[in-house]
Formats: C-alpha cells, structure tokens, sequence
C-alpha cells in the first residue's frame, strides 16, 4: 500500500511538500552531523534531505538512503547524479528487510511515520549505527482531542502519505522504546513532532538478532 502511494506522488512530490522544508531542515540539525560522519537517510524518498546532510558531513562522509518505491528512488538517483555526490548511494527495499551496507554515526526518519511504526524496520536500523549513535526523526501527528478541525486538516493532508494511523498520537513509541534518553518536543497544536536522541554507549538495539 505505501509503494501503491508513493509511486502515486513521486513526480510531483517535491513540489507538494514543500511547505515542509524548514522542518526537513531542523530535523537534520537535530543529528548534530560533523564532517565525515556517516547517515542512514531511512525512507529517504526523493532525497529531499540529502543537500542538508551532504553539506554537514562534507565529502569525508557518506549518505545512505534507503527507500522500498522504485518511483521515489529513480528521482533520488536522478537528484544524486545531478548534483554529482560521490558519496551518496541508494538501497531499494523495505527498511526491516534492507540490507544496510555499512555501520553508521546516525539516522534520520524523516516525515516516515509507516517505518516508524514497524518495529523490525526500526531494529534493523538501529542494528547499524555504532554505539552512542544519533537519531532524529519529524511527523505528522494527532492535534488534541479537542481541536477537531485540526485534526481533519491533519488528516487531508497526511491521508495520502501514509498506509496507517496507528500510533499516530505518539508515533515515536517505538523509537522512544529502543533509543531510552529519547527527547520529544511536541507542537501539538500544529499536528507535529521532533523527536531526538543516541543510543547508549553499549550495544545498539537489534545487534544481538
């Protein structure tokens, strides 16, 4: 169902979401990148992100992006070779079952509420960032209860990005489960989250399986 709606929306994806570019922006702030560091850009889409990452952790570093619609991962490819990255590759398949080259500094979840609420998707993930490694993730979410027109607007907008609502008043559950120190700045009133955080200097979630 989420390839059905994203290959729905690849051409014209950058444009529809474009409003949503400041959050983009802070979401990768929030990972804190330096020069060579490495990142999984997870449902990385058509790599919207990549200039904000790339820019971070320069040419020492290295970009992973990971996404299951080929639509979406052809103009990711076209965004790559455009901009010239050398260091910048693709991996085409389901985040639980992708198979994640190399072992990373950080994570990025952006606007991906379906990867967020699958559990496998996330360990594996997490299975490959060192120990101490970062995560950042931003979404959509419930507005209050109490503020109905909100939350229909929420829904217009979200309905045709996302195969399910489950868990969509704390989408980061599973995440906050996994990475303990988990912060979440909450902007309930906008329908919105950022949530950061690092795994402990041990091993990373997921590593043992």
């Amino acid at each position: 169902m989420a390839q059905a709606l994203y290959g729905r929306h690849a051409f014209c994806y950058d444009d529809e979401t474009d409003f949503a570019a400041p959050d983009r922006a802070r979401v990768v702030d929030l990972l804190d990148l330096g020069p060579g560091d490495v990142v999984l850009d997870v449902g990385c889409g058509t790599g919207l992100c990549f200039p904000l990452v790339v820019e971070q952790v320069g040419r020492q570093g290295r970009v992973v992006g990971i996404e299951q619609s080929l639509d979406m991962i052809t103009r990711a490819q076209e965004r790559v070779e455009e901009a010239k990255w050398a260091n910048v590759d693709l991996v085409l398949g389901s985040v639980e079952d992708a198979h994640i080259p190399i072992e990373a500094d950080a994570a990025l979840f952006s606007f991906t509420h379906d990867v967020l609420r699958t559990e496998a998707a996330l360990e594996n993930v997490l299975a490959h960032l060192r120990p101490g490694g970062r995560v950042a993730a931003v979404g959509p979410m419930w507005a209050p209860w109490w503020a109905p027109a909100m939350n229909a607007l929420i829904w217009y907008i979200t309905s045709d990005y996302v195969s399910t609502f489950e868990g969509f008043s704390e989408p980061w559950s599973h995440l906050a489960r996994l990475v303990p120190d988990l912060r979440v700045e909450r902007q309930d009133l906008l329908g919105r989250y950022f949530a950061w955080g690092a795994l402990s200097g041990g091993e990373s979630p997921g590593s043992n399986r």
